[in-house]
């Protein structure tokens, strides 16, 4: 083909787009889950909302013409293996089809991992694709809220479903919502995942509303969410540099390196991530598929002509490009942006607005950016500091060094293992005033066992 037919469209800069085959139906019932309630609230009419062949065909053959060089197909929900193993056989079967001369196509798909079987995870491997599983640690923190529509936790059968991933071969990252049940325990979550295995892990700060404008209970503060930071930080910089991803990590160092964010919501402009609904209809942002947000359909115009010139993408990327007043004169603007929209108090355009999450951004630019400043360089050459140079970084930053400390949920003798990922058994309840088994040195009461 002609060379000139690989140039990207000159309507927008390269654009992602996760794509929802079932809208946000689920089999299980998170209850800080924002999607679940998408279906009743935008199609009321539909009783079980899933994307037919025509729609799925009309977008990959659109979306294919729109990113000529390299497209990344997102799959998400809900949980998206409620489409059918069939549903993702038309859908490469598509890709295929559509394919343009030189071009390169990828999938990555995020689930809870609860409906793994063999016969997905072998079509996943086979093709390549990249699996996000939502774990949110072991059983007590992960099933205070992932339960299903019985109020059974979910944790036996995700860890079941990434344990047959990684059997296969499948490249997997762990995503963990940080909620008020976990996350006060930043290190021992991430020794958690690190210790078995996990290489790639994204933490996702959980803030929702109530109807009433108020932050749900199970959201986190943004103290909570400083710690965290701080805590995994010193845990991945005593030990981890160069062998394990942290998304948030990552984002600062490539801002670093590179001079923007690897993540959206730190990103100067943060509308280039939309949502596909099931029927066709495209939403600016996963966070905010709500009707005065909704672009268009794909049916009524190709992908690439609701993109171009469209007013309402134009006003949402003013709710990141407005900065808030605050953050005009910010030392650290450069690697937060004044972070996602979403989390903005009050939602809006309001100058006086304040991102919920701005102390945590601030504490940790300010305990670890000396260290990645000095860190950088080396990443992006290439090489790993040895041992000697990251403890001269580390302390130089006025970090303390963790040593690696016994895994609070290491499996007992004759814990139940599936495939050499060894699956803890819940420890003993202790009592109230008795050591956290976490080793936090806390009461279990004031700690692990707090309410």
């Amino acid at each position: 083909m002609q060379e000139d037919s690989l140039q990207a469209p000159p309507f927008a800069r390269p654009f992602h787009v996760m794509v929802k085959p079932v809208s946000g139906r689920c089999n299980l019932n998170c209850r800080y889950c924002y999607y679940l309630s998408k279906p009743a609230e935008l199609y009321p009419s539909v009783e079980e909302p899933m994307m037919s062949p025509a729609t799925l065909e009309a977008f990959t053959s659109q979306y294919l013409q729109a990113m000529p060089r390299r497209c990344e197909f997102a799959w998400q929900g809900g949980e998206p293996l409620l489409a059918g193993i069939e549903f993702f056989r038309a859908a490469l079967n598509f890709q295929r089809g559509h394919r343009l001369d030189g071009q390169s196509i990828s999938n990555a798909l995020q689930t809870n991992g609860t409906l793994l079987d063999d016969a997905w995870c072998d079509l996943l491997a086979e093709h390549k694709f990249l699996v996000g599983i939502s774990l949110d640690g072991p059983p007590a923190w992960h099933d205070r809220f992932r339960t299903d529509g019985a109020g059974r936790g979910s944790f036996h059968r995700a860890w079941g479903g990434l344990e047959r991933l990684a059997r296969r071969g499948v490249e997997f990252n762990v995503l963990a919502t940080l909620n008020r049940a976990n996350a006060p325990h930043g290190g021992d979550l991430y020794r958690y995942f690190v210790n078995r295995g996990a290489r790639y892990l994204q933490f996702i700060p959980v803030l929702e509303r109530q109807a009433d404008g108020t932050i749900a209970d199970f959201s986190i503060t943004a103290q909570q969410y400083e710690r965290f930071l701080l805590e995994v930080f010193e845990q991945w910089i005593s030990r981890d540099v160069g062998s394990v991803s942290e998304r948030f990590i990552d984002s600062v160092l490539h801002t670093l390196m590179f001079g923007r964010s690897a993540m959206c919501c730190f990103d100067r402009v943060c509308a280039n991530a939309y949502v596909l609904e099931f029927n066709g209809d495209l939403y600016a942002c996963d966070h905010f598929v709500y009707e005065p947000w909704r672009l268009g359909n794909i049916h009524d115009r190709p992908l690439a002509d609701i993109l171009a010139g469209n007013p309402r993408l134009g006003q949402f990327e003013g709710l990141k490009a407005d900065l808030p007043r605050h953050c005009r004169d910010c030392p650290h603007l450069e690697f937060c942006n004044a972070g996602c929209p979403k989390h903005h108090v009050p939602i809006g355009a309001d100058p006086r607005r304040r991102n919920y999450f701005c102390r945590a951004y601030r504490g940790f630019f300010d305990r670890a950016l000396p260290a990645l400043r000095r860190l950088s360089p080396c990443l992006q050459s290439g090489s790993v500091p040895g041992p000697a140079q990251m403890s001269q970084i580390i302390a130089s930053a006025g970090l303390r060094r963790v040593s690696p400390l016994a895994d609070m949920t290491m499996p007992q003798a004759g814990a139940p293992s599936r495939g050499g990922v060894s699956v803890p058994r819940r420890p003993k309840t202790p009592g109230r005033n008795d050591p956290c088994p976490c080793g936090s040195g806390r009461k279990h009461k004031n700690c692990c066992g707090r309410g």
